[in-house]
């Protein structure tokens, strides 16, 4: 639902990124920057939509997020 906080935290000993869009079509509504072992990224949806995110580092690495 909207206003909705999602928090992705990053259990492997690999850094990953959480930003929107796909590779190639970035859409920059969130980019988490690098997230390191043990850390987190949180962002609070405020709109309704689906959202594709990927990692920067694993392009092959791509979810989708829907919001109602």
């Amino acid at each position: 639902s909207v206003g909705t906080v999602i928090k992705w935290i990053n259990s492997h000993t690999a850094p990953h990124t959480v930003t929107s869009g796909t590779p190639g079509n970035v859409t920059g509504i969130w980019d988490s920057g690098t997230i390191s072992n043990s850390n987190s990224y949180s962002y609070t949806f405020s709109n309704s939509g689906t959202f594709q995110y990927f990692c920067k580092i694993h392009t092959s690495m791509r979810a989708t997020i829907t919001v109602n």
